[in-house]
């Protein structure tokens, strides 16, 4: 037996009586006392009970249905149990009807009928103790589960097999605009369930994830990826567990991204065919003055000849200038280092701040994920300069792990208070490239001002 058993046989629980009879009382204490119990009292009205109870804190209450005094102990038990949490076992000499409905309003822990058993009296004590520790942990369990899904940023409801709602939390209300009040209880279709979503709503949930599109009470679409888990007892299905998370910006970002590459395709259309491709026609007419000379048999002058490879070399920059900026990173080891040390100078010689480079010779094999982290230096860059009005930027690249940390700082203005009204499509962007890498972007302000854009990504494998 361990110690804690042993601690728990040898406690001692405090019952108190209730009970006008000087026979009936003598006749329980001495039942109680050969079980080792605790005696508190005994009261013999109600007012003092109840005065008794809530200093003492007894661990069960043996409470008389008529009593001495101003109220009885059904009464007696009803204002006691307003203020401590104690089964009460009722005695009774008589089984009027009205008493025992009565005494139903107080949840009572069982009844004993005059005059009492030793054994009937051991039992109901067992029992009603027993009976009261798992209602209390069953209670303090449920309260746990409820603080937590309270508590939880992700919209979570509770549904039941008839797909009525049994529970909703505070992010739920919060994403839909709905509260608890009006839609627990509620069947399909719910309230935040439209048109839009498409379909026919199907009443049993589904376990695993899907996407489902819907309106908030002020008519606001969003979006959420929906997973579903049924809750099992015994191998029965009691109930769902259905929990949200928001992809609405997510979404609305891969459109914007879409729609920009749509455009910037258009762009490097429009460049390859206006400038490149019209430098290449006039390379090619002045070749083909070239041939013209040499069937007439006349030698090509310097200026000619000058003339065709200035042509050239101007269409090879801007060939070089278009892809630059399809890839900024190149493959080469350190690649990501020295495009930033690049855009940096770039910075200095067009907007005429400082940059202050800290940066460790760093490989990434993956090539997406160094241009991710070079947009996203590039962007912090261009806030700082544009809405910073920064004249000192630095710039920190750094191994960390098997990661990375990169930070933009500057001396600018700052941060507005309000990040979330203040946040524009460029900072949306950086951190959904830091998501598609892995990462955890941050924008803090400084004190006395200024600004820092952190990310750090966990693997860069």
């Amino acid at each position: 037996m361990t110690y804690m058993a042993a601690d728990a046989l040898m406690k001692k629980n405090n019952i108190l009586i209730v009970e006008d009879d000087p026979i009936t009382v003598l006749h329980l204490k001495e039942m109680l006392k050969l079980k080792g119990y605790g005696i508190i009292g005994p009261e013999s009205d109600g007012l003092s009970a109840v005065e008794t109870a809530i200093r003492e804190e007894p661990d069960l209450i043996l409470m008389d249905v008529i009593i001495g005094g101003e109220i009885d102990g059904i009464d007696t038990a009803m204002r006691i149990q307003s203020d401590l949490d104690v089964p009460v076992v009722y005695l009774t000499a008589s089984t009027d009807d009205a008493n025992l409905k009565r005494a139903q309003e107080t949840d009572p822990y069982g009844y004993l009928i005059k005059p009492v058993k030793e054994y009937d009296l051991y039992s109901a004590i067992e029992t009603a103790l027993t009976r009261h520790r798992l209602e209390r942990k069953i209670r303090e369990s449920e309260e746990f589960s409820s603080s937590l899904m309270s508590s939880t940023p992700i919209p979570v409801m509770v549904v039941n097999l008839d797909s009525s709602i049994r529970y909703v939390n505070a992010a739920f209300e919060d994403l839909t605009g709905f509260s608890a009040v009006e839609v627990v209880g509620k069947l399909p279709p719910y309230p935040w369930v439209t048109a839009s979503a498409g379909g026919e709503f199907v009443p049993a949930p589904a376990s695993g994830k899907k996407e489902e599109h819907y309106r908030s009470k002020s008519g606001e679409a969003f979006i959420v990826e929906v997973t579903t888990v049924p809750v099992l007892r015994n191998s029965v299905i009691q109930y769902y567990m259905v929990s949200w998370v928001d992809m609405t910006l997510r979404r609305r970002l891969e459109e914007q991204i879409l729609d920009i590459s749509e455009r910037e395709r258009i762009r490097i259309g429009h460049d390859l065919h206006d400038g490149i491709g019209q430098e290449l026609t006039a390379v090619g007419y002045l070749f083909a003055g070239l041939v013209n000379m040499m069937r007439q048999g006349r030698q090509a002058d310097e200026s000619t000849i000058g003339s065709v490879m200035k042509q050239l070399d101007q269409a090879k920059s801007h060939v070089r200038l278009l892809a630059k900026g399809l890839s900024p990173v190149n493959m080469d080891r350190n690649g990501i280092a020295i495009a930033v040390v690049e855009l940096c100078r770039n910075a200095e010689r067009i907007f005429g701040i400082h940059c202050v480079i800290d940066s460790e010779d760093i490989s990434i094999p993956d090539n997406s994920k160094a241009t991710h982290i070079y947009y996203i230096i590039q962007e912090s860059l261009n806030n700082a300069v544009k809405h910073g009005k920064a004249k000192t930027i630095e710039v920190t690249l750094k191994r960390r792990g098997a990661g990375l940390f990169l930070s933009v700082a500057d001396d600018g203005v700052g941060l507005p208070e309000t990040v979330e009204r203040s946040e524009g499509l460029g900072l949306m962007f950086m951190k959904y490239r830091a998501d598609i890498i892995g990462g955890v972007l941050s924008v803090k302000r400084l004190k006395p001002s200024g600004t820092i854009v952190a990310c750090e990504v966990a693997s860069i494998a």
